[in-house]
């Protein structure tokens, strides 16, 4: 059954509701395989106003014990539910689809989300300590001359590299930002600014929280942060600016389930493929910290037609920037057997995580335990378990590989130019690694599943297609394409076989006769490869007549 989020048309609340119960189901038996929209590439998943939603915030203790010895959430790798029939993601307010759907400059990766190309801010007035989220130290503030009231200045929050690690947290800040805008996930702005501590002051009514609770923010506070950072020559210190963008707050979303206050959120999280295949994009930069205290929704959205946007935010861990966790990637933070055996001999026993050939002297001050040579995509393991990552199959993990792909190795250099380490050295190592770590992503999970995409069927009947493991050089081409076809009736969603099973050496190739007339029409091909078993799985693409051509409507993987 193809998953298939409709559009919301709603009659009236309750038949929009009872069409939300439909699709959460995943009842198509009734209707059609196809619908006339299809495929779909927006969802529409603002239709229902959720002002009634409460601010949540789940605690960095209580998201561990939850994930890492409770078993929250499905644990069933069934289909992603919400693809559209051509296997893809449509934009929705959680995702939306960037370099994997159309091309994009290494200056537009680069930039990313920021809306300003510098943040011209001399004097800053701190409003607030550092949220409960991450380890950099940090506080909030505000432009101190701006002439508005405080409540409408805009807000940013402020963090600093530790001193014996400059430019560490603050370049992967930077870095990941760019890259998961690109990927398609929600972000805030974020720049690389230079603060005198001498041009720092504190508002009158600013508080921060420590272990004895909410308390008044002190000048003596903000002396104590800057104590802990790297001071540059000129006497200001190298920090991390990212936006509070508009709208109102409402704590972290989870990676199971869904939230009860949200009317709109009707698809279980652990099967959202864009947060399954996220495990993809953070074994690539080694985002281990990818977890729901490090998510943020947001109230967004006129009023009585308000909705929920989901954001991803604190890149300041990823590609290393952990530096005192050498099995950062590869194992859990509590991982049975390993972790009581380091316990019991006293720390004697080194998993082997722990040699792996990461940088060291100097350049490792610069770019953390980051390494390239023995990344293996298929084991890589966040900091502790998630739901929606344990989740993935191959045919999420086949999307997540092709948007990958499509970063270049120029875009990566602009990337990482822009978090301008000091140490070229530094600059150079993290490209490199990008580009190693991409390259092995890519020819893991390009070649876990059959590897066709771009089907065209000509008025005259000739189908080409494109083979994406081969395009990204991740493999060589295999000895050919078996094909069948079918004549596929719509509603009673039944095929009927046309013409004989064959098998060919290109990727295009011609319909059989007596599917002219046919008003849907189905091809399915196994790709057939000595070293890659897993690219004769079946795949089936769909084709609707218009007019006197033919549409691609739809695309499953069968794994």
């Amino acid at each position: 059954m193809c998953s298939n989020p409709r559009s919301i048309r709603p009659a009236s609340a309750v038949a929009g509701v009872l069409f939300a119960l439909v699709i959460v189901a995943g009842v198509r038996g009734a209707g059609p395989r196809f619908y006339p929209d299809d495929p779909l590439t927006v969802d529409n998943d603002s239709a229902f106003d959720a002002s009634g939603a409460q601010p949540r915030n789940l605690s960095e203790w209580y998201d561990f014990a939850t994930n890492q010895f409770g078993d929250p959430g499905e644990r069933e790798k069934i289909r992603a539910v919400n693809i559209n029939t051509l296997d893809e993601v449509p934009d929705s307010s959680w995702f939306t689809n960037r370099i994997g759907q159309r091309p994009m400059s290494a200056a537009e990766v680069a930039k990313g989300p920021d809306s300003v190309d510098r943040l011209d801010v001399e004097e800053w007035l701190v409003t607030a300590g550092k949220g409960p989220a991450g380890f950099q130290p940090g506080f909030r503030a505000v432009n101190a001359r701006d002439t508005r009231p405080v409540s409408e200045r805009t807000l940013y929050q402020l963090e600093l590299d530790l001193e014996d690690f400059p430019d560490l947290a603050t370049s992967a800040e930077i870095i990941g930002t760019a890259l998961y805008h690109a990927i398609g996930y929600n972000v805030v702005d974020t720049y690389l600014v230079n603060v005198d501590p001498k041009k720092v002051r504190v508002a009158e009514n600013a508080t921060m929280r420590d272990a004895s609770g909410r308390r008044p923010l002190t000048q003596r506070d903000i002396d104590e942060i800057f104590k802990l950072g790297k001071k540059n020559p000129d006497g200001t210190y190298r920090m991390s600016a990212g936006l509070f963008v508009e709208g109102r707050p409402m704590g972290n979303f989870t990676h199971f389930g869904t939230r009860p206050d949200d009317p709109n959120d009707i698809y279980k999280h652990e099967h959202r493929r864009e947060l399954r295949a996220n495990r993809v994009f953070a074994s690539w930069i080694n985002h281990d910290d990818s977890r729901a205290p490090n998510t943020l929704d947001m109230l967004v959205g006129p009023k009585d037609k308000q909705y929920l946007k989901h954001y991803m935010f604190d890149f300041g861990s990823i590609l290393g920037s952990s530096p005192d966790r050498r099995v950062s990637g590869r194992e859990y933070m509590f991982e049975g057997k390993p972790t009581l055996a380091s316990l019991l001999t006293l720390g004697l026993w080194v998993p082997p995580g722990e040699l792996a050939p990461f940088p060291t002297g100097s350049l490792y001050h610069h770019v953390g335990l980051i390494e390239a040579e023995d990344f293996k995509p298929e084991d890589w393991k966040p900091n502790y378990p998630n739901s929606a990552f344990d989740n993935l199959r191959p045919d999420d993990a086949f999307w997540a590989a092709r948007i990958v792909a499509r970063f270049t190795n120029e875009a990566l250099a602009a990337v990482v130019k822009k978090a301008a380490f000091r140490d070229q050295r530094a600059s150079d190592f993290i490209i490199s690694v990008l580009i190693k770590r991409r390259d092995r992503v890519v020819s893991t999970w390009l070649n876990g599943t059959n590897p066709l995409v771009d089907f065209r069927l000509a008025n005259d009947g000739t189908l080409t297609f494109e083979n994406a493991a081969v395009n990204a050089k991740a493999s060589t081409p295999g000895t050919g394409y078996a094909i069948s076809w079918s004549r596929f009736d719509n509603t009673a969603d039944t095929h009927q076989p046309v013409g004989a099973e064959a098998t060919v050496q290109t990727t295009t190739t011609r319909a059989p006769q007596g599917l002219e007339n046919s008003q849907y029409i189905a091809a399915t091909i196994k790709s057939l490869h000595p070293d890659h078993p897993a690219w004769a799985q079946p795949l089936r693409a769909y084709f609707r007549r218009e007019g006197a051509g033919w549409k691609t409507v739809g695309l499953e993987r069968q794994p």
